[in-house]
């Protein structure tokens, strides 16, 4: 908005709050005010009028800032901040109707099931949990990361961790809230004629990889040659009926991994068996999201799976359940790769890609300029493709998408080459070898150990041990 025009509406609104203040004022009894002078009403009204100006004109500067940043973000192609135009409160049904929890903005911004807790517990500590402000929603054995997870939910009094920590003083560092984790590219535009995006063959050998994203649409013609094993993670305990679930970001992350562009192109993993584990649910038409609950599930069942690498392209904020998890995966030899998210340079950092044993990756367009909205820091390992790429649609077709989300399987690709031949610690040892120094000398916040070429011939034969 010009500034002539912020001054015209700011005198229209400061005229009609006069007005209204005055015909208030007036219409109070005499009483009301007092005796007084005649100059005291006109000294009240003065006084209630600057202080209502101020407030409304704080109000109009925000709602104009609020503006011109949309409207800068849509013309620079920022990616639209589908957390932030979600209800605080958003009621998520099961497919059956029931309203299965509350998807709910926390006071530090993150996003929770509303009122609900996890905790990584012994069968001697769970008697700690009988209290009238608990109840337990579910009990899981993780039998794969050999850990019971606990799932309760606590009175509004105690929904905090410091309520917690004075009720369960033994445990108060075994739990988190029942955190909301989401995908980290951009929703696709159409590409009716897109470029059939040059993608090469990594290695043939029989590898078993992992993900953890939204169900993958299976029948598109990109996957009619790979192997895709699909777990769905969606159930909501005593409710019937499972969570809506979405198709599109599993599908373009699928096509990265295991994917053929067309009829004659090649997929980076044509020997590869992917295990999907589903666990995002429909938020609207453009969102989703995946609770920590779920997460945890998909990520037992990957790693009875036997799989050698996990693709994570989601993030979140930090939690002890999770960064517990973390650390028992990374001392199982499970290999895990994890976008580092899209919320821009100065973000804080993502989870888990911020996690210690976690490959943070970022995405990069075709000329290796890092993607705009990448986060950055130390989390980042490594720098991949990202940008613009052209990814398989649920409908069949084909999209552009970008987002560290689509960087993050190319070097889940790249690894699992490498895991045929060699430990996790030779494998990441030889990625950061065959890397791109880009940016800074050395590793930087912005490239980390540097950009891998999947298209180079050099990647494209596995070193040997």
């Amino acid at each position: 908005m010009k500034p002539d025009k912020l001054w015209l509406y700011t005198m229209i609104l400061r005229l009609n709050i006069r007005w209204l203040i005055f015909l208030a004022a007036t219409a109070l009894p005499v009483i009301a005010l007092g005796a007084g002078p005649s100059n005291l009403l006109d000294g009240r009204i003065e006084a209630i009028t600057k202080q209502v100006e101020r407030r409304a004109e704080k109000l109009i500067e925000r709602k104009i800032t609020e503006d011109a940043n949309r409207r800068i973000a849509e013309a620079s192609g920022v990616p639209t901040d589908l957390e932030a135009s979600l209800p605080d409160v958003l009621p998520i049904r099961t497919s059956d109707g029931v309203t299965a929890f509350f998807d709910t903005r926390q006071s530090d911004g993150t996003r929770a099931v509303a009122r609900q807790w996890l905790l990584t517990a012994s069968e001697e500590e769970l008697g700690q949990l009988r209290h009238p402000d608990i109840t337990i929603l579910q009990r899981q054995q993780l039998t794969g990361l050999g850990l019971t997870v606990v799932r309760f939910r606590v009175s509004p009094e105690r929904d905090s961790r410091a309520a917690l920590r004075e009720l369960l003083p033994e445990l108060a560092d075994q739990l988190d809230r029942n955190h909301i984790y989401t995908p980290q590219s951009t929703p696709g535009h159409a590409e009716p004629q897109a470029v059939i995006p040059s993608v090469r063959s990594l290695c043939t050998e029989p590898v078993r990889v992992g993900m953890v994203d939204t169900v993958v649409s299976s029948e598109h013609p990109a996957f009619t040659k790979a192997r895709i094993v699909q777990q769905r993670f969606l159930a909501m305990g005593n409710h019937t009926g499972d969570l809506a679930a979405p198709q599109a970001h599993g599908t373009a992350v699928a096509s990265v991994l295991v994917g053929r562009p067309s009829k004659q192109a090649e997929a980076r993993l044509p020997g590869a068996s992917l295990f999907s584990a589903s666990v995002f649910y429909k938020r609207s038409d453009v969102a989703s999201g995946a609770t920590l609950a779920h997460f945890l599930e998909g990520l037992n069942w990957l790693t009875e799976q036997n799989v050698a690498v996990i693709n994570i392209s989601l993030t979140g904020p930090d939690n002890r359940v999770l960064a517990s998890v973390i650390r028992r995966l990374h001392q199982q030899g499970v290999a895990l790769v994890a976008a580092v998210g899209n919320e821009g340079p100065a973000a804080p950092p993502l989870y888990p890609a911020a996690y210690d044993g976690v490959i943070g990756v970022t995405a990069v367009d075709n000329a290796r300029a890092l993607y705009r909205w990448a986060n950055r820091g130390q989390q980042v390992a490594f720098a991949a493709r990202g940008v613009d790429i052209t990814v398989a649609h649920p409908d069949g077709g084909q999209v552009t998408n970008s987002g560290t989300s689509l960087a993050a399987p190319v070097v889940t690709a790249l690894l699992a080459c490498r895991l045929l031949r060699l430990s996790p610690e030779q494998a990441l040892r030889a990625l950061i070898n065959d890397a791109e120094d880009l940016g800074e000398t050395g590793r930087d916040p912005g490239f980390g150990h540097g950009f891998l070429d999947d298209l180079s011939e050099r990647l494209r034969t596995p070193p040997e041990a």
